[in-house]
């Protein structure tokens, strides 16, 4: 598949088949995912891979957080439905970053926080662009974000939780999202 007919074709998936993703799959997309640039070489990203049981515990806690979120009258975005598509999907890949430091002084923990984020978006759109290549569906998930102590606690790390993302064999065929034409989004300057 051609580059450009992966960044075309690519949709966010939140219906999985029950497939599993062989694990040599899944450590190709890694390999492929650490190719992204990233600021200064700093290489951020820390991926755990949950599969079976184990994914199913991750699931567990992101419901249980959804209920006592629910129960005290705080919103949970679209929460629940990323909860529904992680339970299908085979795999979900926790998106950390293994370099986040308190230490650092402002102003550069803020430099520092948005340089690593534009790097691990750099690597899961890489990730994303791969798995479409290789006729994967996937959703980059951000909700875990509202369980993220939890989340941290489930992977038995204090490093900075940034994304989600499920991976697997599409049951839908999601069409094209509107996208605001990049006319209207860009400014030339000569």
């Amino acid at each position: 598949m051609e580059t450009v007919e992966a960044i075309q074709g690519r949709r966010s998936i939140r219906r999985f088949k029950a497939d599993l993703v062989p694990r040599d799959v899944i450590e190709r997309l890694l390999d492929l995912t650490i190719r992204a640039p990233s600021a200064k070489n700093g290489q951020p990203w820390r991926f755990v891979v949950t599969t079976g049981e184990a994914k199913s515990r991750l699931v567990e806690t992101l419901q249980e957080v959804l209920e006592e979120t629910k129960s005290k009258g705080q919103p949970t975005g679209s929460l629940q439905g990323s909860i529904q598509a992680m339970a299908e999907a085979p795999v979900v890949i926790l998106v950390f970053n293994r370099l986040s430091r308190e230490d650092i002084p402002e102003p550069y923990a803020y430099a520092k926080l948005l340089v690593d984020t534009q790097s691990l978006g750099a690597a899961i759109q890489t990730f994303l662009l791969a798995a479409q290549d290789m006729g994967l569906g996937t959703l980059w998930i951000c909700d875990v974000l509202y369980a993220r102590c939890e989340v941290q606690a489930f992977a038995s790390t204090k490093e900075e939780l940034m994304a989600a993302i499920a991976l697997g064999i599409p049951a839908e065929t999601p069409g094209e999202r509107p996208r605001q034409d990049w006319r209207e989004l860009s400014t030339w300057m000569e």
